[in-house]
Formats: structure tokens, C-alpha cells, sequence
């Protein structure tokens, strides 16, 4: 009768294994291949074979340092594949091959009532292993994804430094609340860093205000006027004029006017410059 367990069993052929592991790798063809080699033989020289085994051990402890290694390995070597684009099936295939390897030994052949505890040892050990790359994978893209659009939500509310004293912060696009605070926020942060008197707002590219994107303007307005400075808002067409007066909105701390030009004009007046003309 066969007696080894999966741990002692993997153990006694290491070597074995770790042979064929190799000369299978190689003849996978990869785009890929030197990337997976190096994050292979990185994950091997960690004692990946080692706390393969002892995952299969019969003591808790053991099992669970086995996972903790073998999750602290990945968390080093997974990050540089995904540098350099590698699919996550890419990854993982490599080490389905083991699976092949340990059932074509030569003892496992001996003893064939051996495969089915075998087999489904290891499907829990790669199904565990597995799940852990595509989550080092699915946090990467998410806080990938997080940065994009904090870097977009950044660019689509740009304060601009205009003239001394004189900032402009043209909008385009739909606002959303998201987008509202950072406009709050931005205005906020580059008028005191800009020791801004007059701050532009261009709303002509906005191509809807309604309620909330009002309200939030004319809150933008209100923050600006506490830190002692003024607030224009330029863009103003007719149907907006209208929609902001229908919906009660309080514009005592704006001055609305149509058009950039217009808006340049009074914001020069109020810090005290003037355009001339030089013949």
C-alpha cells in the first residue's frame, strides 16, 4: 500500500519536479518568456516547491506559513509582470504544469489509487494560488484606474494663473458632484496659492446647468469671497440666465457675465490695471 502523503511525497521529488518544471517552461512558447522565466525562477528561489508541500501538511501552522510564504512571493514577483502587460492567464499557466508533472512521476504511475487525493490536493492549492495572483492583478488595475481619473478629475478643473492677482478656471463638460467639490477645492487651494483678487470661472463649455451644478457654483463663489476674494463667472448664456433665475438661486456673491472679454475687463478694473492700446 502506498502510504506517503502529498507533502511527502512532493518533498522526496523536488528535484524531479523542478527539472521537468523547467524543460516544460521552455518549451511553452511565449511573447512573454523571458518576463515569466525571471518571475519563475524568482518564486523557485524562494522555496516555492518547499511551501508547495507543506501546504498538504497535517499541521495547521505549517499549512498556514506555507500560504503566508507563498503569498509574499507574489506580492514581490506578480507586481513586475504586470509592468510589463503580461496577461494574468500568462502567469498562471506555468504553474499548471507542475500538476502534469507531479501525476507523470513514475511512483504516481506505480500506485494509481494515489492520483485522486493527488489531484484534488493540488486543485485546491492552485485554485488558492490563483485566486491570489488575479487579486494582486485586480487591485493593481484599480488603483490604476483610481489614479487615471484622479489625474482627469485633476486636468478638468484646472485654476490657471491669468495676470497678477487674476485667475481663470475654464470648465467643460458635465458636472457632477465629484467634479463640483473639486472645483470647490481647486478654486480654494490656487486662489490662496495664486494670492488671487479675482477669480474667473468660464462655464461656456458646461452644456447643462441645472440645480445642482448651480448651487454648487454659487457655493464655489461663496468659498472664494471668504478667503477675500472675488469671483466672476463668465459663459453666462441666455438659457442659462434664465434656468438660474427660475430656480431661485441667490446670485448676490456673483458677478455673471457673457463672454471672457467682458469678464478680463472688469476683473483688470477691480485689481486696478487697464488694457491700452500702443500705437
Amino acid at each position: 500500500m502506498f502510504k506517503k502523503t502529498s507533502q511527502q511525497f512532493i518533498q522526496e521529488n523536488t528535484d524531479e519536479i523542478e527539472k521537468l518544471w523547467r524543460e516544460r517552461r521552455s518549451a511553452v512558447p511565449s511573447s512573454h518568456s523571458q518576463t515569466i522565466e525571471t518571475f519563475i525562477n524568482h518564486m523557485t528561489q524562494d522555496g516555492f516547491l518547499l511551501h508547495l508541500s507543506n501546504f498538504f501538511s497535517d499541521k495547521e501552522k505549517e499549512r498556514e506559513k506555507a500560504i503566508n510564504n507563498i503569498e509574499q512571493s507574489c506580492y514581490r514577483y506578480v507586481p513586475p509582470c504586470m509592468e510589463a502587460d503580461i496577461p494574468v492567464s500568462e502567469v498562471i499557466q506555468p504553474f499548471y504544469l507542475i500538476r502534469d508533472i507531479l501525476l507523470e512521476t513514475e511512483e504516481v504511475k506505480q500506485h494509481p489509487a494515489f492520483i485522486l487525493p493527488l489531484i484534488k490536493e493540488m486543485d485546491r492549492f492552485f485554485l488558492h494560488l490563483i485566486t491570489f495572483i488575479h487579486d494582486i492583478y485586480s487591485i493593481s488595475w484599480k488603483n490604476k484606474l483610481l489614479a487615471q481619473r484622479s489625474a482627469i478629475m485633476e486636468l478638468s478643473a484646472p485654476l490657471i494663473p491669468l495676470l497678477e492677482n487674476i485667475t481663470v478656471m475654464p470648465i467643460v463638460g458635465a458636472i457632477d458632484t465629484d467634479r463640483a467639490e473639486l472645483i470647490t477645492q481647486n478654486l480654494l487651494y490656487g486662489a490662496i496659492k495664486n494670492e488671487s483678487k479675482v477669480v474667473l470661472i468660464d462655464i461656456t463649455g458646461v452644456a447643462e446647468v441645472n440645480t445642482m451644478v448651480a448651487r454648487h457654483i454659487v457655493k464655489a463663489a461663496e468659498a472664494i469671497h471668504l478667503i477675500g476674494a472675488e469671483c466672476i463667472v463668465v459663459g453666462i448664456r441666455p438659457e442659462i440666465a434664465q434656468t438660474m433665475i427660475s430656480l431661485g438661486i441667490d446670485m448676490d456673491m456673483l458677478t455673471t457675465l457673457s463672454s471672457m472679454s467682458q469678464g478680463l475687463r472688469v476683473a483688470l478694473a477691480r485689481t486696478g490695471k487697464e488694457i491700452k492700446e500702443i500705437n
